[in-house]
C-alpha cells in the first residue's frame, strides 16, 4: 500500500456548494470518528443483544459506505496508538540498562575519587603529627599523574592523556583536593542522584504502561498533543479564542472514503475521471460534490492504472485470451481529503502490484549502504563479494523540520540508487526495525531524530524508490557489520569504520559468511563452533569496545598479546 499525493488545490477554483459540503463532510466525519474510537474501546460494556456499532451509526442517516469508511479509520487510530504504546515500552525496556550501567559507571568514578581523597586527608594527618606520610596509591590510573617533591610532598597533572587539551597543573596536594577532588566528587553525586532519578521515573513509567497495555488503554488525540499544549501558552481572552478556532479546525480538517476492490474504481463513493482529473463523490448529505485539477505529479500512471483496472477486468472477460488488455489486478483505491488552510490536498491509496521486472539476483553484486546520523556510507561489491568502489553521501539532519529531513534522506537515496541502477545491481541495506541502534550515539537530540523519524522514513523511502528503478532492497540483520568491518577490512582497504559495515551489509546480503581471523581467536574465551557464529562476534566486540577506533587502523600483532585485557591496556594509554 502507498499513498500519493496531488497538488494543493485552492478552495477559490471550487464552486462555493461544493466547498462548503466538503467543509461540513469534514466535521461531520470527524466528529462521528472520535465518537465511534470511544465506542469500540468500551464495547465490552455494551449489552450482548445490542446492535452493533455499524447499524447504529446508519440509523444517524448515514450511508453504509460512510459507516464502513468511519470504522476503518477508528479502528486504525486504536491500531497506531497501540503499535505506539508497545514501541515506547519496547525503548523505555532499553534504556534502563544502559541507565544502570552509566550509574555504575559514575559509581564507580564516586569510589575512586573519594580513595583519593582519604589518602590525601590520610598524608595530611601524619604531616601533622610529624609522621611519615603513608605513600599515595593513585587510583585514577593515567588521568591523574603524581609528581613528587624532593621533600616528599606531591603535586599532580590532570588530563592531557589525548593531546586534545594541555594538562592541568596542581602545584599542591592540598589545591589538588580542593580544586578538583572536591568539585569532582560534588559533581558525581549529583550526576548519580540525577540518574537515579530518571532511573526510578523511568520504571514508574514503564509500569504505568505496562498496566495501561493489560488494560487495553490507548491514548489518542486529534488534533495533536503539541498544539493541545499551546492552550496553557494562551493569556488573553482573545488569545484563547484564537486558539480554540484553530484546536476546531484541527480537529474536522479530513474526509476518508475508504476503497474495495469489488468496486467500479475501486470506491464506491469516490469516482476520478481519468480524461479530466476529477474528483467526484457523494457527500454525506447525497449530494454530488466534484473537485477539479487533482492532478498527481509523483505517480499520476499509477493512479490511472489502479482507477481503471476494474473496467479492464469486466472488459477482458468478454474478449479471447489473444485480445485481453493488460491492466492491474482490480483492488481498493481510497481517496482522502485533507484541509491545508486555504487548500485542499487529496491524497490516494493504492496497492501496487508486484513488479515482473524487479531485479532481484545478487550474483552478480549489489550495492549496499550503511546509514548514520549524517550520512550514507555506500559500498559496491562484485559478484563474488570483492569491492569495487566506496563513497560517503552526506545529509544534516540536526534544526531541520521534517519535511527538510525527509526532502535530504530522499536525496542521498537518490543518489545510491541511480549508483545501483547504472549498476544494474540490487540494493542491501540495513534491517532498521529495531531502535536499539539509535540509542547508540548518545546525543539527546541525535537520539530523538533517529528514533522518531529516521527508521521508519529510511524504510519507506527505499521502499518507494524501489519501485522506481525496479530494484530489490534486501534488508539484513546488523548485528555485529561495524564489529565485524573494523576488525577485518577497515585498515586492509583503508575504508572508514561505516564504509566497512557498508562492505560487510552487502556481503551478508549475498550470503556470505564472516569468519573470525585465526589471529583474533585466541582472545575469545570459548569459541563457538563454527567460527563465523555470531556469539564469536559478540565475544570481540565486548573484548575491544573499550579501544578507540583509530588504533586498528595501525598493523597490529595480535599473537603478542594473550588476553583482551593485554590488548586493551596496550592500545589505549
Amino acid at each position: 500500500m502507498i499513498t500519493l499525493q496531488s497538488r494543493l488545490i485552492k478552495k477559490s477554483s471550487l464552486q462555493k456548494p461544493a466547498l462548503i459540503d466538503v467543509t461540513r463532510d469534514m466535521g461531520a466525519f470527524e466528529h462521528h470518528v472520535r465518537a465511534m474510537v470511544g465506542d469500540i474501546l468500551h464495547r465490552q460494556e455494551t449489552p450482548e443483544d445490542a446492535d452493533s456499532l455499524h447499524v447504529q451509526y446508519k440509523k444517524l442517516g448515514l450511508s453504509d459506505y460512510i459507516v464502513g469508511s468511519m470504522e476503518q479509520v477508528a479502528k486504525g487510530a486504536i491500531s497506531a496508538a497501540k503499535e505506539a504504546l508497545a514501541l515506547d515500552i519496547k525503548t523505555k525496556v532499553q534504556r534502563i540498562p544502559k541507565i544502570e550501567a552509566q550509574i555504575k559507571k559514575k559509581t564507580d568514578q564516586l569510589n575512586r575519587a573519594m580513595n583519593a581523597k582519604a589518602q590525601l586527608a590520610a598524608r595530611s594527618r601524619a604531616r601533622k603529627d610529624k609522621e611519615l606520610p603513608p605513600p599515595f596509591q593513585n587510583p585514577f590510573g593515567n588521568w591523574v599523574q603524581p609528581k613528587h617533591y624532593q621533600d616528599g610532598s606531591l603535586w599532580f597533572l590532570v588530563g592531557g592523556i589525548h593531546k586534545k587539551r594541555p594538562p592541568q597543573k596542581y602545584s599542591s596536594e592540598y589545591l589538588f583536593e580542593v580544586q578538583y577532588l572536591d568539585l569532582r566528587i560534588r559533581r558525581l553525586k549529583q550526576e548519580i542522584a540525577n540518574m537515579h532519578a530518571r532511573l526510578h521515573d523511568l520504571k514508574g513509567r514503564l509500569e504505568r504502561l505496562r498496566r495501561e497495555q493489560k488494560a487495553g488503554i490507548v491514548h489518542i488525540c486529534f488534533g495533536g498533543k503539541a498544539h493541545l499544549r499551546r492552550r496553557n501558552e494562551a493569556k488573553t481572552p482573545k488569545e484563547v479564542e484564537a486558539w480554540r478556532k484553530e484546536w476546531h479546525d484541527l480537529r474536522r480538517r479530513e474526509l476518508t472514503l475508504v476503497g474495495r476492490k469489488d468496486s467500479k474504481c475501486g470506491n464506491w463513493m469516490a469516482r476520478y475521471d481519468i480524461a479530466t482529473h476529477q474528483l467526484s463523490y457523494k457527500s454525506i448529505r447525497g449530494r454530488q460534490v466534484v473537485i477539479d485539477g487533482v492532478h498527481f505529479p509523483h505517480g499520476q500512471q499509477l493512479v490511472e492504472a489502479a482507477v481503471a483496472a476494474h473496467d479492464i477486468a469486466i472488459r477482458n472477460k468478454k474478449l479471447p485470451l489473444d485480445q485481453q488488455v493488460e491492466g492491474w489486478k482490480p483492488g481498493p483505491v481510497t481517496w482522502s481529503i485533507r484541509d491545508c488552510g486555504n487548500a485542499f490536498l487529496v491524497k490516494c491509496m493504492i496497492s501496487v502490484p508486484a513488479d515482473p521486472h524487479l531485479n532481484s539476483c545478487f550474483d552478480e553484486g549489489c550495492v549496499a549502504f550503511d546509514m548514520n546520523y549524517d550520512h550514507l556510507a555506500v559500498a559496491e561489491l562484485d559478484g563474488k563479494g570483492c569491492l569495487l568502489n566506496h563513497r560517503v553521501v552526506r545529509f544534516r539532519m540536526a534544526g531541520r523540520t521534517s519535511d527538510q529531513v525527509n526532502n535530504a534522506i530522499s536525496e542521498a537515496l537518490e543518489q545510491v540508487f541511480r549508483q545501483a541502477a547504472v549498476a544494474n545491481k540490487p540494493i542491501a541495506m540495513e534491517d532498521l526495525d529495531n531502535p536499539d541502534k539509535c540509542l547508540l550515539y548518545g546525543n539527546k537530540k541525535a537520539n530523538r531524530k533517529i528514533s522518531e523519524f529516521a527508521h521508519g522514513r529510511m524504510t519507506y523511502l527505499a521502499g518507494r524508490k524501489s519501485q522506481k528503478y525496479h530494484l530489490v532492497v534486501r534488508a539484513v540483520n546488523p548485528a555485529y557489520t561495524s564489529q565485524i568491518g573494523k576488525l577485518k577490512y577497515m585498515r586492509q582497504m583503508g575504508l572508514s569504520v561505516h564504509e566497512a559495515a557498508a562492505y560487510v551489509i552487502g556481503r551478508r546480503a549475498m550470503g556470505f559468511q564472516e569468519d573470525v581471523p585465526a589471529e583474533l581467536m585466541h582472545l575469545i574465551r570459548k569459541p563457538a563452533i563454527p567460527v563465523f557464529h555470531l556469539s564469536n562476534w559478540a565475544a570481540l566486540y565486548k573484548a575491544t569496545k573499550k579501544i578507540p577506533t583509530h588504533c586498528f587502523y595501525r598493523k597490529l600483532n595480535y599473537q603478542e598479546y594473550k588476553t583482551a585485557a593485554a590488548l586493551r591496556k596496550a592500545l589505549v594509554k
